[in-house]
């Protein structure tokens, strides 16, 4: 399981409207067991989901035809429509920030509010918030997003003290709660979903239930005895207002049938209510998580038929796997087995497959194959002194394993192996998988690699550079600039060839590291290092026994062990 950047508006939008369509009908189904309040809450969910562009992969067997949901939604070119949604999306803002203005424009020109007789002035003030009254509005309003005030209608100086008390306090539940902010909000998801109509139900449904929230906490602090009173309070005050306002919180405003009838039938919640809240809100997280489908593995035996073939992915057809020829042994650790490739020189090559369950192998010659969770793992005859040609995918039991990496001792010691062809398809190379290649002169990166353990090419004193892929461009953050192979984007310095011939090397400026290694058995007699050099690493400049001088910047840590093996160099700073 891990987090990723999701970068499909269309399958997160889509995604989403799962969730809105759970609310709804729940809301439909049991709006008058379950409080406001949670339904307030789990719209926020569902905001966050429209707004956030992560996911959370989870590995589980999801069915088939939602795996071809997903993949037909994911295959929807929405860079195609760009200008089409950003065109909705700018519809959407001036619509919205049209109404802001208009209503804004006329709320600003309410006054402060007047003393009213037989009412107390700290009827006003014991809240903390400021009231005014305007005589374009038909029912109380609370105005403004982060410096709200509250607006009466003209008429009430005809209210009585207990009245305004429900209008105050209805209000300032909304000011504290920052629920205009939280309309900003669903407003901004409602513009960049402008094409899904859910969307929009939800913007209705979100709205209708902060009012209905906002009731159930008046009536929590006012008590139940008063719910008739606020109820009068509220139909008095519903007198046909003005046109919809999108960024305000109106007294009676919104569903006021709706609102009477919930006002009227409150009851406290109850722990069952508690309960199936709490299972509402772990289901909707669900709509965070991506499904990533299992493999799963299919066990011959003498009654069972054999599987029904099922045409591979287009992914995988693509790919020159090979077979395997011989099972070795079976465990509970996992299965060995055995591969034969033919080599440029028409020699076959055995490679040795291991598929491991669970345990660990920790000796060893290993190729590692990475399919969803699961390993495999391949070694290679160290007498073998041509070119080796690493497969892009091994075949077994009629699934195909792409080849992600190459582990530990997979060449160890192949003194004799002057060349090896890397497939795109390896992502990972691990510690002492080179060691001691001494007839191995260059080697081509895969374009998808992401990680290089320390220096799996100690003791290759013949390697004199790295080349990039065939592309020459590798899409990951590793590089290779004249020959020496960098990662961080070109900031660290991974590994200079251990064959590459030169009196002076001259790094360039912007590297900030030299990695574990990195100059391992060199031949290089200078090294000049950038003043944005800032640490060079253990081990960095192990038995480079010709380097004489490097030279860095007063700034530029060096690890104790550093030039462990270099006896001839001295560190010469500058300012």
């Amino acid at each position: 399981m891990k987090i990723i950047l999701e970068d499909n508006l269309f399958y997160i939008s889509m995604i989403s409207t799962v969730l809105i369509s759970l609310l709804v009908a729940a809301r439909f189904l049991l709006g008058r067991r379950i409080h406001r309040v949670f339904f307030s809450l789990a719209w926020m969910i569902v905001l966050v989901r429209l707004l956030l562009p992560l996911c959370v992969s989870v590995s589980v067997g999801c069915p088939e035809i939602l795996d071809q949901i997903t993949g037909w939604i994911r295959s929807v070119p929405t860079g195609q429509y760009f200008l089409i949604w950003a065109a909705g999306a700018a519809v959407s803002v001036t619509f919205f920030v049209v109404r802001y203005v208009m209503w804004g424009r006329i709320l600003r020109e309410a006054l402060p509010i007047q003393k009213v007789p037989d009412i107390d002035e700290e009827m006003f003030t014991f809240m903390g918030i400021r009231v005014y009254v305007s005589d374009r509005i038909a029912s109380p309003v609370t105005y403004g997003i982060f410096q709200q005030k509250v607006l009466l209608p003209k008429y009430y100086m005809e209210l009585t003290r207990e009245q305004l008390k429900f209008i105050l306090i209805h209000e300032k539940v909304h000011i504290d709660g920052h629920d205009n902010l939280n309309k900003c909000l669903v407003i901004l998801a409602v513009c960049i979903h402008w094409f899904n109509p859910f969307a929009w139900l939800m913007y209705v449904c979100y709205n209708r239930d902060l009012e209905l929230a906002c009731d159930e906490k008046v009536i929590r602090q006012v008590g139940e005895d008063s719910r008739k009173d606020y109820a009068g309070v509220l139909i008095s005050l519903a007198q046909g207002g003005p046109a919809a306002k999108p960024i305000y919180s109106g007294f009676a405003q919104n569903a006021v049938k709706e609102r009477i009838v919930m006002i009227m039938g409150y009851r406290r919640a109850r722990v069952w209510n508690y309960i199936l809240c709490g299972v509402l809100a772990l289901f909707s997280l669900v709509v965070f998580a991506v499904p990533v489908k299992t493999e799963e593995k299919v066990e011959l035996t003498k009654h069972s038929k054999p599987p029904i073939s099922v045409p591979e992915k287009v992914e995988e057809e693509t790919l020159d796997a090979v077979d395997v020829t011989k099972v070795i042994e079976e465990d509970s650790i996992g299965t060995k087995a055995e591969v034969v490739v033919k080599t440029k020189e028409d020699v076959s090559l055995r490679l040795k497959i291991h598929f491991r369950k669970e345990l660990a192998v920790t000796n060893g010659s290993f190729i590692s194959f990475q399919i969803k969770g699961k390993e495999w793992e391949a070694g290679i005859d160290d007498e073998y002194d041509g070119t080796v040609t690493i497969p892009e995918a091994v075949r077994y039991k009629g699934k195909v394993y792409p080849v992600k990496g190459i582990g530990n001792y997979t060449f160890y010691q192949c003194r004799k192996l002057r060349k090896v062809v890397i497939p795109n398809t390896v992502e990972e190379i691990k510690e002492k998988a080179f060691e001691s290649c001494e007839s191995l002169k260059t080697l081509r990166m895969p374009e998808n690699l992401e990680l290089v353990e320390a220096n799996p090419f100690v003791g290759c004193c013949s390697l004199k550079c790295f080349q990039a892929p065939e592309s020459t461009e590798m899409k990951g953050q590793y590089q290779v600039k004249k020959g020496v192979l960098y990662t961080d984007y070109g900031r660290f310095l991974k590994v200079f060839p251990q064959g590459k011939k030169m009196k002076k090397f001259v790094l360039e400026e912007g590297v900030s590291q030299i990695a574990v290694c990195g100059f391992y058995g060199t031949q290089v007699e200078e090294v000049h290092l950038p003043e944005s050099l800032l640490r060079v690493k253990s081990c960095a400049f192990q038995n480079c026994r010709n380097l004489k001088v490097v030279r860095a910047h007063r700034n530029t840590v060096f690890s104790g062990d550093s030039l462990a093996g270099a006896w001839r160099a001295r560190i010469l700073r500058y300012d």
